[in-house]
């Protein structure tokens, strides 16, 4: 490949840097406002999250079918419920509802064949997210010890050591319940993820500049290749993100102390996440011809996943459907995030890294082929 085809995306890219941090409105939006955000919110929810982090022992109710698998374990269950300071009590008759409204319990839980169902109060979330884990994690291990032991029985080994001589399964191991993050920890990490997604309106201050100088026309008759030229757009819209997003995070840092966990890991998942917010711009400046359409489709996309996945309400109070939750990036990137500053790893970093680097391939391969077809065109 000529020099000259080398240089001109590197000039190119270098001139929509230049673009980018001349447009003062976006720069300021992009860093200040995280740390306006911050501060505010932290602050406004710092004594709801400060209680659920610090929360008295309390009663859950509970019944169970005769026939449920569980019945074995029950005794297991109530040892590590009792370890986090959770009491369990069977309650086989009576209105679930009424058992919670007048206080008896907390929350109630309603064991079945194969499945449990949680019943709880809006007032009491904090509680029931705390009973969620025990159970969710309880019934995980046996479901998992109870298929450990299966396989290995069809396989004919005798010695297995999750049995008892008589048959049964060992005791689990006491749970720990998951930690919770302070305010200033939560929305300090979220906040940048947020606007890390709205990395792709400083974009329009290039694709403002390409329409007026008629620069796709121009880029015709140029030696650039179609790739080159999305990159010139891709490339500098996700470094300059990084860059003011880097600023804020830096800020909000050393000015509320935010913890963050797993540095490393968490500047390489925030990089991602600006660049599947740049390959979702260049894709949005390409469907719509009008720039304003574009900033404000993105900016509501975004801000509707952030509504799923915790960005204004803390995703582990949230009431949505799991699957509307799960359905947001940003679910999980905070939920990453998040549990590498509370507890120093997170199950679900595969997944995050999996769907940002699929947004930023499908988004990606669309953008680009939308830009080739205007460029022809």
């Amino acid at each position: 490949m000529p020099r000259e085809n080398c240089e001109m995306p590197l000039i190119l890219i270098k001139n929509n840097m230049k673009l980018m941090f001349r447009s003062k409105a976006f720069l300021l939006m992009m860093v200040i406002m995280p740390i306006i955000v911050i501060a505010l919110l932290s602050s406004a929810f710092k004594d709801m999250m400060a209680s659920a982090r610090e929360i008295d022992p309390f009663t859950v109710g509970y019944r169970i079918t005769a026939d449920s698998p569980y019945q074995t374990y029950l005794s297991e269950l109530k040892k590590a419920s009792a370890e986090n300071d959770v009491t369990l009590t069977e309650y086989p008759e009576g209105e679930i509802e009424k058992l919670i409204k007048n206080g008896s319990v907390t929350a109630f839980v309603d064991i079945q064949d194969d499945d449990y169902i949680l019943y709880q109060s809006s007032e009491k979330k904090a509680e029931a997210l705390i009973t969620e884990s025990i159970f969710d994690r309880f019934f995980y291990q046996v479901d998992a010890n109870t298929a450990l032991v299966k396989a290995q029985m069809a396989q004919g080994i005798v010695d297995i050591k999750l049995l008892e001589p008589d048959g049964n399964q060992l005791s689990q191991e006491v749970l720990e319940v998951e930690p919770m993050p302070t305010s200033t920890d939560y929305y300090g990490i979220i906040y940048i993820v947020f606007w890390s997604f709205c990395g792709m309106m400083p974009l329009a201050a290039v694709i403002s500049s390409e329409r007026k100088n008629a620069i796709p026309q121009r880029m015709r008759v140029s030696q650039m290749t179609k790739t080159q030229f999305y990159l010139a757009k891709f490339v500098p819209c996700f470094l300059v993100t990084f860059i003011e997003m880097a600023l804020a995070w830096t800020i909000s840092a050393l000015l509320f102390n935010v913890h963050w966990g797993q540095l490393p890991a968490s500047v390489g998942i925030i990089l991602l996440a600006t660049m599947a917010a740049a390959a979702i711009g260049v894709f949005l400046y390409q469907l719509f011809s009008k720039v304003v359409v574009s900033v404000v489709v993105g900016f509501f996309l975004t801000w509707v996943l952030g509504f799923f996945g915790g960005s204004f309400d803390p995703y582990f109070y949230e009431d949505f459907p799991l699957m509307l939750m799960k359905a947001s990036p940003i679910y999980y990137v905070n939920r990453t995030l998040v549990e590498f500053s509370t507890k120093g790893y997170s199950d679900y970093t595969g997944t995050c890294l999996i769907y940002l680097i699929g947004l930023i391939l499908v988004f990606g391969i669309l953008g680009s082929m939308l830009m080739n077809r205007k460029v022809e065109e």
